[in-house]
């Protein structure tokens, strides 16, 4: 796995969006190969999974309530959503009405395709694009199949979503998550190079310099 970026994620995570057009330019420039690991951050946070990859109930996690809204930081955190899209000089909805909804087909889609060949990368992209920047409804087959066909990456959009619901694509985002949590991974984006984690897309620098090998890692 020496050459591979392993790239721990939700489909619907905002710093995913922030992060997706660099890392996929940071892949290429420097010659190596995303592994997308579209995984269900809910249940990882939640600690329904254990650090050994078994499913648990009753594992305490301060993630538990991930999904209550706390006005005060929410507040902040779609400060800091138009910090880093004017930073990066993209577009950034701060609060899409279809942030939470379900993840499997979006998740799906990239997991087919990446199966495929075809460039999840970009795939991947565009569907948190298309939520974080125009707010579409990602969970829709419509949605994710014009996207698909938009892109052009050799397979019809309608397939694809079929495939993205096929039982063994969404056992492996189950096992994305449970592996996620095995690796150490507590959030998205996460990105492992050498078994290093990167934390964050505002890591993607330390990433460039550990795949370039400008700065030795310091664990």
């Amino acid at each position: 796995m020496s050459h591979v970026i392993e790239y721990f994620y939700s489909i619907r995570s905002s710093f995913a969006y922030l992060g997706a057009a660099r890392l996929n330019a940071l892949a290429a420039e420097h010659g190596v190969t995303v592994s997308h690991h579209p995984m269900d951050l809910l249940a990882l946070v939640e600690g329904r999974y254990a650090f050994d990859g078994a499913r648990t109930t009753d594992r305490p996690h301060a993630g538990a309530r991930v999904m209550e809204k706390d006005p005060i930081r929410e507040s902040y955190t779609q400060l800091e959503y138009r910090r880093w899209g004017k930073h990066l000089g993209i577009g950034i909805n701060v609060d899409p009405s279809h942030h939470y909804g379900p993840r499997e087909l979006p998740s799906g889609a990239v997991i087919a395709a990446q199966r495929r060949g075809l460039d999840a990368g970009r795939l991947s992209h565009a569907i948190l694009e298309a939520l974080w920047r125009d707010d579409r409804d990602i969970a829709a087959v419509k949605i994710i199949a014009e996207i698909v066909d938009g892109l052009e990456l050799g397979v019809a959009g309608v397939l694809l979503c079929e495939e993205a619901m096929r039982a063994d694509i969404q056992e492996e985002m189950q096992a994305n998550t449970r592996e996620a949590a095995r690796r150490g991974v507590f959030g998205s984006p996460t990105y492992i190079w050498k078994d290093e984690l990167f934390f964050g897309q505002d890591r993607l620098e330390f990433l460039r310099r550990a795949i370039d090998g400008s700065e030795a890692s310091p664990t």
